[in-house]
């Protein structure tokens, strides 16, 4: 990968290609790529061709067996594939919270997966609230009754993956906003608000 950084790519391709050649089965990468992502800062970007050809595949089959490991890897990397649309419609536009809920109801036992997923939420109610008291914002708009609903099912979650309660006056704080946001709409039903997923 230095003859990449030193400008020089069709070696670096060649390199790379010849790489990708050496492994002589599904069960090589595999073990390649949790080799790699087990000593690999969870997320932080991987260099591109390495995972748009190698480490993703492997992530996206163990996906697809239902392999929490591989849910909470992909999580892990989102910020490679929120720049890599074809690799990030194969999974449908989940975004980090959505893999690691999918990865977590699989393997609660996990502690990797259950703090990574509390986290995630924790952030998702920061962004969410960082408008307040102007409102609690769903992507770039304001969040509708049923998304509101949705977050407190989340805060119900963020209370049962925090067992420690490091984090319950955060958690109590945003459940708070959410109500008093809550009784704001239905106060005022006639507003209409735009829906992204998230």
């Amino acid at each position: 990968m230095a003859r990449l950084a030193e400008g020089r790519r069709k070696d670096a391709a060649v390199m790379l290609d010849a790489f990708l050649r050496s492994f002589n089965s599904s069960a090589e990468r595999e073990q390649w790529t949790r080799t790699y992502l087990n000593t690999h800062t969870y997320g932080a970007r991987v260099r591109h061709e390495i995972y748009a050809e190698l480490i993703f595949p492997v992530l996206l089959a163990g996906s697809k067996r239902n392999d929490a490991w591989s849910l909470y890897w992909l999580a892990g990397t989102c910020q490679n594939l929120y720049s890599a649309h074809r690799l990030y419609a194969l999974i449908k536009f989940k975004g980090k919270t959505d893999l690691l809920k999918e990865a977590y109801a699989i393997d609660r036992t996990s502690t990797e997966v259950r703090q990574a997923l509390l986290k995630s939420l924790l952030d998702d109610f920061a962004y969410a609230s960082h408008e307040w008291p102007a409102g609690i914002l769903w992507s770039m708009n304001g969040a509708t009754l049923e998304q509101c609903n949705e977050f407190m099912s989340e805060v119900t979650l963020a209370r049962e993956l925090d067992r420690e309660s490091t984090y319950a006056s955060s958690i109590d704080e945003f459940e708070s906003k959410v109500k008093q946001y809550k009784k704001r709409l239905m106060s005022n039903l006639g507003t209409s608000y735009n829906f992204e997923p998230r």
